[in-house]
């Protein structure tokens, strides 16, 4: 696409072709705006006699502060830094200087009115303001007033200060009926100049920063010499040429572009001249139009204020209201008399040609008001033929190039300005009743009649060209450059006709709806239909649909140009594409590869498509403009000269609302705690078309990626808990320019104390104590189970040992007695008197061994000390002469379960055993270790150690030792581990955990009491 254009209101275009929005008191705009200011940020700034408000293009807000003097504000000063200066129409004897919302008042003191009327900033900064009577210099700290011989506004007709201004050479100049006056850099009173005549007409500033004023006397406009270096001349510079309107009277702005905006308090409305070349200086009129008043769409005839915003923008306070005026892409032709409706345009060899008239239902339908206009190269529409009736198309013959007319007389050939008489039609066909008609490339004339059909005209006259179609349907005709004719009809039906061969493409699987044209290109067959657009090429059917994109619908035109565009007239507005997009598209019947931009009524655009049947709504001229029939008269495109705003827009966040609380914005917001839903609230300051800016944002750690919120200007979360959370928003001006960097805030929501981390570590807390409380039962549990086993275990242990000691022991001491009576009994030298001795002997053994056993079943209380137990083994040993025995004990000693200390004293009385026999160590030791979560015992030796291969094996074959220490092990659930560092010894290490191990567990059971305070002990 071709390049735009950066320039605002385009000077060769007259005042009612730039697009213009009013607002008034309805919208929230106040009455008697008399100043308008834009600060840094982008805001719009109004003072009126309500107050001071603050826009953005769509929002308008009334700051509401109370500490400004007076609502009256009658002027208005932005500073660089983002301040705003405000004056008082009402003598209130200060001046207000606000900044971030903040006011600070400065008195000044004169003897005359102390109302503002204005502010100036010099070159150095200096700011400069002016009542009715006085020039005021503000120093930094108060408002100084300057000395001036220039007489008083009330008192005097011609004198006070009627408007002022300051030069870039830092001079100060003012203006009243009477003269021009002016104070140097450096001096203390004003001087008059002599050669410039005074008027009732204000200064304006361009942005080269030099100061203009008119003449509207003499009708000229010039700007105010520069003082500091050459000496001030002797008559006035002036341009050549009457430039100026007579009746300026009141604020005047030479905009960006050299056009002058001015006005009249005499005759009300807004008046604007342009020039013929963009050039700052102004040395030529072109055309001076008369005031625009508020019938013709201004919110009213008295105009106060003129202010040219960042982006060319033109703003308009009246006493009723605010207007913009801004480029507009799309021009509304105002040669074409309002309320017509163009019914369709062509191009032909002798330029572009477009029927208007009213619309069928209006009175003056029938009046002659329709009219065919011709548009030539570098001109307006003119008027070709007044009252041509009713116009059904208008084409192009591809055979000669003559141009033919469908009028309510039949087909007529135009020539010049007249139409030559209508040709013969086929018997029974009627004028009038002819709907469409075509030559083809061979020179043969169609036509298509209502209820008849078609015809076509050879060397034997008038044929009906046979064609199943809808009954009562009448064809519209399309000649194609291959030498084939196009019949479409509404309802879907499509021919193609192509020498004696007649193809039928009705239910073309295009999708489109109906079809309401057909253009034949280099590039295929395009057709619109009422669900979007369509193309035949290579025999293939190709689509794009309004169900995929929605400004395809009702597509009712088409046409390239030679920027790479084309452009589509549909129901939503001009849909401009990329020409290779579109093919691309078309070709892969794919939306996503489609590049285009809607431009409609916020462009210009006066209305929708509004076309007959057989003809198009859109056409180029020879210089490449693009033409559009409307129902609102006719609208054009200059494809080379498209404004384009290149200036991306500021972000703003304005405002949070937090669980219904409205909070300002600012870098880092404290909410209360417990909030969960907030509302924020941003802007972009673009203020051409602020509801075409679209807006993307996100807040971190809830939005995984950026939001696309259209032109929304609001973002809503809600379920937020406590933290910090960071919101960012950017923004894109109309002709989406990313402002990237965009706008961002943090706001932090502090927790209630449920969700603070003294609350959460109390719950953890809680639910570590619930957790040990319920491990505690369970022990406790365990261990009541464990004491009923143990005692039940040393009840029957008991029962046995008193069983065999009341019979077993019992009886075998009486057998014995019986034996040794029977012994007695035999003389000494009898030979059975040995075997009885011998055997009575081995029954004492027996029976001591009993005793033993069954003392051992009773022990439990001999066992208490583990570490004596231990040296009592080691002590019995045969060995124990040759080897150092030692134990050692850590820990407090705690009372031992009677049943796991048998199993422990087993199984270290054989580590021991062993130690003392196949070892062969110097040195071994038991070590005890009463460890709050188990009972701990070692035996080391530094003996030889045991081989590996034994220690896998389970032991030497035959010798069940080892097996029977891991299976005791097992019945205790403890832990047995062998360690040998052969050649080093051998280490043997028992691991019983506590609840096996000791009796004091056991004995607690479920008392609650001794749960708590085992947990808290521990």
């Amino acid at each position: 696409m071709a390049p735009m254009r950066l320039l605002a209101l385009d000077p060769t275009r007259s005042i009612a072709q730039v697009h213009h929005t009013s607002w008034t008191i309805a919208d929230g705009i106040p009455a008697n705006i008399w100043a308008i200011e834009q600060t840094p940020d982008g805001y719009l700034w109004l003072g009126s006699v309500d107050g001071l408000f603050r826009f953005d293009g769509v929002r308008v807000e009334r700051i509401a502060t109370d500490k400004l003097p007076s609502p009256s504000i009658h002027a208005l000063a932005a500073t660089a830094s983002g301040g705003l200066w405000i004056g008082y129409e009402r003598p209130v004897g200060a001046i207000s200087f606000m900044r971030n919302g903040v006011v600070t008042n400065y008195p000044i003191k004169l003897k005359n009115s102390t109302s503002v009327h204005g502010f100036a900033m010099g070159p150095d900064g200096t700011v400069w303001a002016s009542t009715p009577d006085a020039i005021l210099r503000f120093d930094g700290k108060r408002w100084v007033p300057i000395k001036g011989d220039f007489g008083y506004f009330f008192s005097e007709g011609n004198g006070g200060v009627r408007s002022f201004g300051v030069a870039p050479d830092g001079t100060v100049w003012i203006k009243n009926r009477g003269g021009i006056y002016f104070l140097k850099p450096g001096q203390a009173q004003f001087e008059r100049a002599m050669a410039y005549p005074g008027g009732p007409e204000g200064f304006t500033k361009t942005p080269d920063g030099r100061l203009w004023t008119t003449d509207a006397r003499s009708g000229h406009l010039y700007p105010m010499p520069d003082l500091m270096h050459p000496a001030l001349p002797d008559r006035a510079v002036r341009n050549r040429g009457r430039v100026v309107p007579r009746n300026i009277e009141g604020n005047i702005l030479l905009d960006r572009d050299g056009t002058l905006w001015c006005t009249s308090l005499r005759d009300g409305g807004l008046m604007r001249v342009r020039t013929v070349a963009n050039a700052m200086v102004l040395d030529k009129s072109t055309d001076t139009r008369g005031p625009l008043v508020a019938g013709t769409g201004l919110s009213s005839n008295m105009v106060h204020t003129l202010f040219e915003d960042r982006e060319g923008n033109i703003w308009v306070g009246t006493s009723l209201g605010l207007d913009r005026f801004r480029p507009a892409n799309i021009v509304t032709e105002p040669t074409v008399p309002a309320g017509y409706r163009a019914r369709f345009v062509a191009s032909t060899p002798q330029g572009l040609f477009a029927y208007t008239g009213w619309s069928g239902t209006d009175s003056r339908a029938n009046d002659g008001t329709q009219a065919l206009y011709r548009v030539e190269p570098h001109h307006a529409p003119q008027l070709y033929i007044a009252n041509v009736g009713r116009l059904r198309t208008l084409f192009t013959s591809l055979h000669d190039r003559s141009i033919w007319l469908v009028t309510q007389d039949g087909v007529q050939q135009l020539l010049g300005r007249a139409l030559a008489p209508p040709l013969a039609l086929p018997y029974g066909v009627e004028g009038n009743s002819v709907y469409s008609a075509a030559y083809d490339t061979a020179g043969t004339l169609w036509i298509s009649s209502f209820v008849h059909g078609v015809f076509r005209r050879t060397a034997d006259g008038w044929k009906q060209f046979p064609l199943r179609s809808s009954a009562g349907a009448t064809g519209v005709l399309i000649a194609d450059p291959d030498g084939s004719m196009w019949i479409r009809y509404s309802g879907g039906g499509l021919f193609r006709v192509h020498g004696t061969r007649t193809q039928d493409l009705s239910g073309n699987r295009l999708g489109i709806g109906d079809v309401t044209f057909v253009l034949p290109t280099g590039h295929g067959v395009i057709f619109g239909g009422e669900n979007g657009i369509g193309r035949l090429k290579d025999g293939r059917f190709q689509a794009l649909h309004a169900a995929q994109i929605a400004a395809l619908s009702g597509v009712t035109g088409i046409a390239d140009t030679a920027d790479g565009s084309s452009w589509i007239f549909a129901q939503a507005g001009i849909v401009r594409v990329n020409t290779r997009s579109l093919d691309e598209a078309l070709a892969r019947s794919d939306p996503k590869a489609l590049h285009y931009e809607v431009l409609d009524s916020r462009d210009g655009l006066p209305g929708a498509p509004y076309g007959a049947v057989g003809g198009s709504s859109v056409a180029t001229d020879a210089t490449g403009r693009v033409w559009f029939a409307t129902g609102n008269g006719l609208a054009w495109i200059d494809p080379r000269n498209l404004h384009h705003n290149p200036l991306a827009p500021n972000v703003l966040v304005t405002s949070v609302l937090a669980d219904g609380q409205q909070y300002s914005s600012r870098p880092k917001l404290d909410l209360p705690a417990g909030t969960s839903n907030v509302q924020l609230d941003y802007t972009a300051l673009s203020l051409s078309i602020p509801d075409r800016v679209r807006f993307r944002y996100r807040l971190e750690g809830v939005d995984a990626d950026w939001v696309d919120a259209g032109n929304r200007r609001q973002a809503f979360y809600t379920r937020l808990g406590p933290g910090e959370y960071r919101f960012q928003v950017m923004a894109a001006n109309s002709d989406g320019v990313w402002n990237r960097q965009g706008a961002g805030m943090t706001f932090v929501i502090a927790p209630t104390f449920v969700q603070s981390r003294l609350f959460m570590m109390l719950c953890i807390l809680c639910l570590a104590l619930l957790v040990q409380l319920a491990h505690s039962m369970r022990l406790a549990h365990l261990s009541a189970r464990m004491r009923s086993q143990l005692e039940g275990r040393m009840s029957e242990r008991e029962r046995i040992a008193r069983e065999l000691h009341d019979t077993l022991l019992q009886g075998f001491q009486g057998v014995m007695l019986h034996f040794q009576a029977a012994a007695f009994s035999i003389a000494p030298d009898h030979p059975a008197h040995p075997l009885l001795d011998k055997a009575m002997r081995r029954g004492d053994a027996a029976l001591a061994e009993g005793r033993n056993r069954v003392r051992d079943l009773r022990s439990f209380e001999d066992m208490k000390d583990l570490g004596a137990t231990l040296r009592t083994l080691g002590a019995a040993s045969p060995l124990s002469e040759n080897v150092n025995f030692v134990v050692r004990e850590s820990g407090a000693m705690r009372a031992l379960n009677p049943i796991t200390t048998d199993e422990v004293v087993k199984i270290c009385a054989e580590a021991i055993y062993n130690a003392f026999r196949h070892s062969g160590a110097e040195t071994i030791a038991a070590s005890i270790s009463y460890e709050k979560d188990a009972l701990r015992i070692r035996i080391d030796d530094d003996g030889r150690g045991i081989a590996p291969e034994i220690l896998a094996a389970g032991g030497r074959e035959g010798h069940f030792g080892l097996i029977g220490m891991r299976e005791r092990a097992s019945r205790i659930k403890a832990a047995l581990n062998f360690t040998t560092g052969a050649p080093r010894g051998t280490s043997v290490e028992l691991l019983v955990p506590a609840l096996e191990a000791y009796a004091d567990i056991a004995k607690e059971g479920w008392n609650i009491r001794a749960i708590f305070r085992r947990i808290f002990k521990r």
